[in-house]
């Protein structure tokens, strides 16, 4: 044990040799990764029971409103109605905003055809959600490899996996603020300095344009044609040049940024 002491030390000293206050940096930084690192596991692994517990509500509620749908669409009698409605409204919570627009049609008068498409749609829900569901029990009979690694991976190492990024992004953001504080410390003139945080700024904006745009093609909400393809492009390449040319022109930094709103504005038109 003593012998693992004095080599502990010894490495300490090897690498920051009488630089204590970087020593110092790096332990407050490895305490601080550690504090984030738990306190987010313990909130993904509590939305995870969450998650859980309310997908197993919305498979009950949405196999419960199909079987109602049949009912009603061989016998539509008022009291089948009734049962009808109230299964409809426990669903609600838990289905897409595209059912959800279709559920909205249901009335005491409503044709065999809609009530087939509104089955069409629930098998297709309940399907994604049966497939996300991760249970042991679901998997006992699966003998797909890759559902398989795709369940060991949700069940094992994805709450791990999540902490760290969103512990390393963290840090990384904590970096940046005490890097941009120092920058701004050699800095003397006032406008250099606006422009200096502009261009911070508008980097961090054209990341999150980057992250809506993916969220929105992950999530089907983007238009499919060529000119939403070509205006997403032509922005962030027009961008990435634009950002390229800030230190040979500061103010562009500040039009840069009235561009990018002007970029949400018009992305507005390419969303379903």
């Amino acid at each position: 044990m003593d012998k693992l002491a004095e080599l502990l030390i010894d490495t300490i000293n090897s690498v920051f040799g009488e630089d204590k206050l970087s020593l110092i940096l790096y332990l407050g930084l490895l305490f601080i990764a550690i504090l984030l690192f738990k306190e987010f596991k313990n909130k993904i692994a509590d939305e995870s029971i969450i998650k859980k517990e309310q997908l197993d509500m919305a498979l009950k509620s949405l196999l419960e409103l199909k079987f109602e749908l049949l009912k009603y669409k061989n016998a539509k009698a008022e009291e089948n109605f009734e049962k009808l409605k109230m299964k409809v409204i426990d669903a609600f919570p838990y289905v897409s905003n595209k059912l959800g627009g279709q559920l909205h049609i249901i009335n005491d008068t409503i044709e065999n055809t809609k009530i087939d498409e509104l089955i069409k749609s629930l098998n297709s829900e309940l399907e994604g959600l049966k497939y996300n569901q991760d249970s042991s029990i679901v998997m006992v009979n699966n003998y797909n490899i890759i559902d398989t690694m795709s369940y060991i991976y949700r069940t094992r190492f994805h709450t791990v996996f999540t902490s760290s990024m969103m512990t390393l992004i963290s840090l990384l953001f904590i970096l940046i603020i005490g890097f941009l504080n120092l920058a701004l410390s050699f800095v003397e003139s006032a406008w250099d300095k606006y422009f200096f945080i502009q261009m911070i700024i508008n980097l961090m904006v054209l990341f999150f344009y980057a992250i809506l745009v993916s969220s929105l093609f992950q999530e089907d909400k983007i238009k499919k044609s060529m000119w939403s393809w070509v205006y997403i492009i032509l922005s962030i390449i027009i961008s990435i040049v634009i950002i390229s040319q800030y230190t040979k022109i500061l103010w562009l930094s500040s039009v840069h940024f009235v561009l990018f709103i002007v970029m949400i504005y018009l992305l507005k038109k390419f969303i379903k």
